[in-house]
């Protein structure tokens, strides 16, 4: 059982990998905006303390003009660390402490700093009442240190709104790939499914419904070649069908011929004994006697086109043209066409090329055609006999008959051993006619419409490739 579908691990990885990524980049973004806009904010307070070191306004009645000039506030400690003064208003409790607001100021941290002979200024950021604030220190006489806060919760308001905004830019951007990946993995995933159930369909049996090729791609080229590979399996199906069904058609054809000949042979032998006794001699005794013989002879007619399909003969192969073969079997037939009012259209090639083949064997099967014609024409009609070079390279012979046709649910079921819907006949015909083209290596098809006529092409090919020897 699979734990995974395609389409899951086609999307699932590239979904997983970009939501790493842009929330990588989102974070890597929100720092570095703070930084830059921290670096403008610390340029732009040193330089208002600057300013203030120039004019030199430290005295502490100058320190509510710097606070509301800059929006700053002004703390200054002793060398002890204690509080000598400050604007900012509401410290708690703790910070009220001068030993916890020192350390909240990070003063003995940037002491040493301070004392450096340069005595640049020096920034720190601290928290205050809960509010972030840039402190830039400076050291006065006596060890005392000036401290300018400066707020920073503009620049946190600032992180924590482009926070929200590119998590939700991330949020929306990763919902968007994700349909885009379902999407395509749909459209990749879709055309697989219908392969997949083409496949248990064949499995089960079922070779007559192809795959749908949904696709034009490497994926349609699988499609058409799983439904090639669906046709030639039918074909080879019904060809091993065809086969044992001729095997199975062959040994009851054998089993009869043998048991009902003898029984046959003597009842001929008895009829004309009956003929020769002299009580027989008037004309009209001898009657029923002929027409047992006569019916014996149809009978071993049958006999011998069963022990002919059960026992094929081997062929003698000879290279010759077409044409003299069909002549002569047409030249036989011609009173039994006169005869059922049937107009013979002959259209023979002189330029067919010869080709090898049996002649007894050809002339058994094109007679077989040409009776089947003359029996879907009762009321006459006209029959077209032509020979063709089509495009496999193959000589064929055309038989075209204006007869009743064959319905369309008999078509798939000509060639079968025994299969005939005429009140007279072994249904062996066609049979054999497709046996004999077969060794030959060649085909027979036909194509019929109902009330309109039937067309058999017997095609034989030039060389001998495929010929059954």
């Amino acid at each position: 059982m699979r734990r995974y579908s395609i389409q899951t691990k086609i999307v699932l990885p590239f979904l997983l990998l970009f939501a790493v990524v842009a929330v990588v980049l989102s974070l890597v973004s929100i720092e570095i905006f703070a930084w830059k806009y921290s670096e403008q904010f610390t340029r732009e307070t040193e330089g208002w303390f600057d300013t203030i070191i120039e004019t030199g306004y430290f005295n502490e009645e100058d320190h509510e003009k710097l606070k509301r000039a800059y929006s700053v506030e002004i703390m200054i400690f002793g060398s002890d660390y204690t509080l000598n003064a400050t604007t900012l208003d509401g410290l708690s409790n703790i910070e009220s402490d001068w030993t916890q607001l020192a350390d909240k100021m990070r003063l003995r941290e940037v002491k040493p700093s301070l004392e450096s002979p340069d005595r640049t200024a020096v920034t720190r950021d601290v928290t205050i009442n809960g509010k972030p604030y840039k402190v830039f220190y400076l050291p006065l006489e006596l060890g005392r240190f000036f401290c300018l806060l400066r707020p920073m919760d503009a620049i946190s308001e600032a992180k924590r709104t482009l926070t929200w905004y590119m998590l939700s830019i991330s949020v929306l951007v990763t919902g968007l790939v994700a349909l885009i990946s379902h999407l395509i993995g749909r459209n990749l995933t879709n055309p697989i499914k219908v392969l997949v159930d083409s496949t248990t369909r064949v499995a089960t049996g079922n070779l007559d419904e192809p795959c749908e090729i949904k696709t034009h791609d490497e994926i349609g080229d699988l499609a058409a070649a799983f439904n090639q590979m669906t046709r030639d399996l039918k074909q080879s199906r019904d060809k091993l069908l065809q086969a044992e069904r001729l095997a199975t058609a062959g040994k009851m054809s054998a089993s009869f011929a043998h048991e009902i000949r003898n029984p046959l042979s003597s009842m001929r032998m008895l009829a004309q004994m009956l003929m020769q006794k002299p009580e027989m001699a008037v004309e009209k005794h001898q009657q029923s006697p002929r027409y047992i013989l006569e019916e014996i002879e149809r009978i071993d007619v049958i006999v011998k086109g069963l022990m002919d399909f059960a026992r094929p003969t081997a062929l003698n192969l000879v290279k010759q043209p077409i044409a003299p073969v069909l002549q002569a079997v047409l030249a036989l037939m011609e009173a039994n066409l006169s005869h059922h009012q049937i107009e013979l259209v002959l259209d023979v090639s002189p330029e067919t090329p010869e080709i090898e083949f049996d002649s007894d064997k050809l002339k058994q099967a094109f007679m077989n055609v040409v009776l089947n014609a003359m029996e879907a024409m009762p009321e006459g009609g006209v029959l077209k006999v032509s020979t063709i070079i089509d495009e496999n390279n193959s000589v064929g012979i055309k038989v075209a008959d204006t007869g009743v046709g064959i319905p369309d649910e008999d078509l798939a079921h000509l060639f079968e051993p025994f299969f005939t819907r005429k009140t007279k006949g072994t249904g062996l015909g066609l049979a054999n006619v497709k046996r004999i083209l077969e060794e030959h290596g060649g085909r027979v098809e036909i194509e019929s419409i109902l009330s309109e006529g039937t067309t058999v092409l017997m095609a034989l090919p030039k060389d001998d490739v495929g010929r059954i020897s």
